[in-house]
């Protein structure tokens, strides 16, 4: 009876831990490229024949302290836009339909830095 309910030799509960060559490769290649975000070192993990979850790249790198995708120091999206307003053309192309039903194709070009409100 008690061989029957002897759990010391079952596997434990959950998933089982990434096996430890992998995650020293992991923040190996994170550390010699640190452009490269999880998702990269997943593909590469993939290329070389690891399998290995993108979710547990991300973990890895989570837990050795290290941004699992690459933060640029750089200004935001709306300073950028707002710095280069001066620069940047909106172009469209579209027709229009006349009452005699003759076609005119017109092309705009809008400068945002002229753009004001009204």
């Amino acid at each position: 009876m008690a061989r029957k309910y002897d759990t010391s030799k079952r596997r434990k509960p959950g998933r089982p831990p990434t096996n430890r060559c992998i995650a020293r490769l992991v923040v190996r290649l994170a550390k010699e490229n640190p452009q490269w975000g999880h998702r990269r070192i997943h593909g590469e993990l993939i290329k070389l024949g690891m399998s290995v979850a993108s979710s547990t790249v991300w973990e890895i790198l989570r837990a050795a302290g290290i941004d699992p995708a690459p933060r640029r120091s750089g200004p935001t999206w709306r300073q950028f836009l707002t710095a280069q307003a001066a620069g940047i053309l909106a172009v469209d192309f579209l027709h229009v339909d006349t009452v005699l039903l003759k076609r005119i194709y017109v092309l705009v070009f809008i400068e945002h830095g002229t753009v004001g409100c009204i």
